[in-house]
């Protein structure tokens, strides 16, 4: 039973600030707009009851309309969910009948003890620095009107010591819930931080989640093609070992040696992706000349290079340097030419060139080798790893262009890939230049 009746107070005083809000400080107003506008309908509702109880019907028809008024704040507030105009008209409404009632007196002189409670529903509403303004222009309106309507038929006979009085409580009320609104906002402000950051571990918690699918996907992949190629080479070799001849035998274990070399690379890969996704790996930007990166990548792949006749040239058209962690970027330009490489025919060419653009080093490794398919490039830009041969059949990409894309956005770049089949392949990313 208490839980039902919690219930029904919670829909009936909350009702749509329940709602999603951009701000805790949005809900907190619409929850005390809701709360003023049903002590609204509730005055509204005992003064026409009262106005029929005593007969007295001259003002029924004002009760009716301020009824008729504040329901209609009411519909805009819950169905038309306006709240910013619902406010400023509530303020407009209740500081319009707190003026009438001052200026003319009230019942028997005590229509000034509504200023008392104008400062609460202003600050609470308006805010702070708006609210008080808002009172300071309704404490001049209606200290200007009372001076001018002095001498009106009216105009009420309220005592000096009656006056000081009520403005004394007026200014203590607008101080007390001045400090009461700034208490609020230091805890809206601390909850906010709060939420953003709950937010922001959510966001990295199902990021998370989805590179470990990714990565699930991967391993499935690769290490299950490999896996089946090892297993179809030694399964010949075992049964058929008695019929082979020594070429076709040296050739099956060449063949398992290679597969077995690509294996523990895909695995070596694997091990090092999976630390950047969980953000173990070690990240030190600082500056660094690309130059000498690029002097250690062609030196490690100088035997492959002259083996398959490849020229290799290298365009600076800028020598500052670049901010980015030396490892990861010396393993994306290793990923990169090892597959310009790779995909190269014999007598190619691959061209590396560097050139500044605003505030980053945009660098590019192209070559005019086989190629790659639209759906293989639509694979890549899923993150799904594939696997093709090169032209001398070496091991495929496997996750090096995936492993790639995961160090340059690492370091704050983009990465780009255009490939035409038979026309070859540009692959290019970005880099912060340093300061």
């Amino acid at each position: 039973m208490k839980t039902k009746l919690n219930d029904y107070i919670k829909l009936f005083f909350l009702g749509n600030a329940l709602r999603p809000y951009p701000s805790l400080n949005e809900r907190k107003k619409n929850i005390l707009t809701t709360f003023f506008l049903y002590i609204f309908i509730s005055v509204a509702i005992a003064f026409i009851i009262a106005t029929v109880a005593k007969k007295d019907y001259d003002f029924l028809l004002a009760d009716a309309a301020f009824l008729v008024l504040s329901l209609g704040l009411f519909y805009f507030l819950r169905v038309k969910n306006r709240l910013s105009e619902v406010i400023v008209i509530f303020v407009v409404l209740i500081c319009s009948i707190s003026t009438l009632f001052i200026l003319t007196g009230g019942i028997q002189n005590t229509g000034i003890l509504t200023a008392i409670l104008i400062p609460v529903p202003i600050i609470l509403l308006l805010g702070k620095k708006r609210g008080l303004w808002i009172l300071l222009a309704f404490f001049l309106l209606n200290a200007g009107g009372f001076i001018l309507l002095k001498n009106a038929g009216l105009h009420p006979n309220y005592s000096s010591e009656w006056l000081g009085r009520v403005i004394g409580s007026f200014v203590i009320i607008s101080l007390i819930t001045y400090v009461n609104e700034f208490v609020f906002d230091q805890l809206y402000l601390r909850l906010e931080s709060i939420t953003n950051s709950f937010k922001i571990s959510q966001e990295r918690y199902k990021n998370l989640a989805i590179n470990r699918e990714k990565f699930v996907s991967l391993v499935s992949h690769d290490l299950s093609g490999h896996i089946s190629n090892f297993a179809s080479v030694s399964n010949t070799l075992n049964q058929q070992y008695d019929e082979l001849g020594d070429k076709e035998k040296k050739k099956l274990v060449s063949q398992m040696a290679i597969i077995s070399e690509q294996n523990s690379k895909l695995l070596h890969d694997l091990l090092k992706w999976s630390t950047v996704l969980n953000e173990t790996i070690p990240y030190s930007p600082k500056p660094i000349k690309l130059e000498r990166i690029y002097r250690e990548v062609i030196e490690l792949f100088d035997p492959v290079i002259e083996d398959k006749k490849l020229s290799v040239f290298l365009k600076m058209k800028s020598n500052a340097q670049i901010f980015a962690d030396y490892d990861m970027l010396g393993s994306i330009l290793r990923n990169l030419v090892s597959n310009a490489i790779k995909y190269s025919e014999h007598g190619g060419e691959i061209r590396i060139n560097a050139e500044e653009r605003e505030n980053l080093m945009f660098i590019s490794v192209s070559d005019k080798g086989v190629g790659i398919s639209s759906e293989d490039l639509q694979r890549l830009h899923s993150f799904v790893s594939f696997s093709n041969p090169g032209t001398l059949k070496e091991s495929g990409m496997g996750i090096g262009l995936i492993l790639t894309k995961e160090f340059i956005q690492k370091n704050r770049g983009e990465f780009f890939i255009e490939s035409k089949p038979g026309e070859g392949t540009e692959a290019s990313f970005t880099v912060p230049l340093a300061e």
